[in-house]
């Protein structure tokens, strides 16, 4: 027998089968590869029907359970001539861990870039969803339809000259000396043979793309630009028959229900359809939160569900800090009244509270970035379109704002300069309409927080506050007697 092997296209079909039943994607998840003792590249000719060594085609059979390795493999055939891409680089494509449902989307994407040949696809939606593990699960699926594969993560560093010598490097060996090096360039090799570029991690502050993008859209080549990003980018607001989106959201129950199953829950605990609807389905979070209720809570889902609170990991918390900075004083003041509501508030209602009268046009331009970077929620309340956070969100924007309050204080006590209130002056943190000041949790925040910085000093200090306030125009104290005045009430 000779020693290599290459898989029959109906072996593959079974392995395809074998590595869904373990929320497997075909070449992205590190353990498949790892658990084989070969490399992703391996995987990859694998999948490709080229052929690899006996060992390794073996071992990546038994990797997903497949033992009856002879029935995977085309023995017979040994004058095959080997599938290649072209042009094959994504080595910058992250690991995943697995891959679960997505089913429909895939089905659309495929039919958007294979069935309408679509030119740019931009997949959006909030930190976690599964925007570059879907990207992923498709690059795996179509893949041999294209001659050339490239994937790039934007990191916020890289220059454009430096995105677009690395892209160009991998076609040098067709390089055309009558064509700058620039975008034209790139367009020129996309027009000679169908290539998927994938663009993975956009964000708002790196508008030196936005061009860039925006004419690979509007070139005539035959390739295809999948983009993912938080935020629904300018760049394709007037859609064409070959310019398409798609905003992600969380994982349906059935496929959340899997995610845990593969992480060592039965999927029939009770509490699980509400853990699930409490972090919205988003894969990522959902993943960071197991580790939890099984290390602290023995897997117990309901006790943690008892302690009323949203964990989340370091990762996803950095990126919705990074992001939630990169938002103007009305976006994140915005944010701040969603947060201090809890519950959804209408247009009309939102702009009461606002301290300073603004253009409602102006307003309405901030909701809509907000709903762009799928940060807010949208309810019908009575007839009107209401707005609040997703819990991740809300829990991100509560502990910003406490953090805030309390370096305003800080401020404040150094100081002695009133003006040092910001948001303790633009907004009253005691949700309206609420006569339960115990239990209102960002006050609750905020004065354990002082508690433990000032201890018994805290009562006397924010009284020396509001003496600062005597004689003060409405317009300068704004809300910051009553933020004062209502800790104060709960040292008492």
């Amino acid at each position: 027998m000779s020693n290599s092997l290459k898989a029959s296209t109906t072996g593959l079909v079974i392995v395809d089968k074998a590595r869904k039943r373990l929320g497997w994607t075909k070449t992205s998840t590190a353990r498949w590869w790892q658990d084989a003792h070969t490399s992703r590249a391996t995987l990859r000719r694998f999948w490709q029907g080229d052929r690899i060594q006996q060992e390794i085609f073996i071992a990546i059979c038994q990797a997903v359970g497949i033992n009856d390795w002879q029935s995977i493999a085309d023995i017979p055939n040994a004058d095959f001539e080997e599938l290649s891409t072209q042009y094959l680089d994504w080595d910058e494509a992250p690991d995943i861990e697995s891959f679960y449902g997505r089913n429909q989307e895939l089905t659309q994407l495929e039919e958007w870039i294979v069935g309408d040949r679509c030119k740019l696809i931009i997949i959006t939606g909030i930190a976690g969803i599964g925007k570059t593990s879907l990207a992923l699960a498709l690059a795996d699926r179509l893949q041999l339809q294209f001659d050339g594969l490239i994937w790039r993560s934007l990191d916020s560093a890289l220059s454009l000259v430096s995105l677009l010598d690395g892209l160009l490097n991998i076609f040098e060996e067709t390089a055309v000396d009558d064509i700058p090096q620039d975008t034209a360039t790139l367009i020129h090799h996309l027009q000679q043979r169908r290539c998927l570029l994938i663009l993975d991690g956009l964000n708002e502050s790196q508008k030196h793309y936005h061009q860039f993008i925006l004419q690979l859209s509007r070139a005539h080549h035959q390739g295809c630009i999948l983009l993912t990003s938080r935020e629904q980018a300018n760049i394709i607001e007037s859609k064409t028959k070959t310019v398409r989106s798609l905003t992600l959201t969380g994982l349906a129950k059935a496929e959340a229900v899997e995610l845990f199953q593969g992480r060592g829950f039965t999927g029939k605990e009770i509490g699980l359809s509400t853990l699930i609807q409490l972090y919205r389905g988003n894969p990522l979070a959902l993943k960071l939160v197991t580790p939890l209720i099984q290390s602290v809570f023995g897997g117990n889902i309901g006790a943690f569900l008892s302690q009323n609170t949203i964990v989340i990991g370091d990762r996803l918390r950095a990126i919705f800090k990074q992001q939630f900075k990169q938002l103007c004083d009305l976006e994140q003041n915005i944010l701040y009244w969603l947060a201090i509501w809890q519950q959804p508030i209408s247009f009309s209602r939102l702009q009461t509270h606002l301290l300073i009268s603004l253009d409602p046009a102006t307003i309405l331009d901030a909701i809509v970035s907000l709903e762009r970077r799928s940060l807010l929620e949208k309810w019908i309340c009575s007839g009107e379109p209401a707005f609040t956070l997703q819990p991740l969100v809300m829990k991100i924007v509560t502990d910003e704002l406490v953090e805030r309050a309390t370096q305003e204080i800080i401020q404040v006590m150094q100081s002695q300069d009133i003006s040092d209130f910001k948001v303790l002056r633009t907004h009253w943190l005691l949700r309206p309409g609420s006569d339960d000041i115990v239990g209102d949790r960002i006050l609750h925040q905020l004065h354990e927080k002082l508690w433990r910085i000032y201890n018994t000093n805290l009562g006397q200090m924010l009284e020396e506050f509001l003496v600062l306030l005597n004689d003060q125009s409405p317009l300068v104290i704004g809300y910051i007697t009553c933020n004062l005045t209502t800790i104060i009430n709960r040292l008492g």
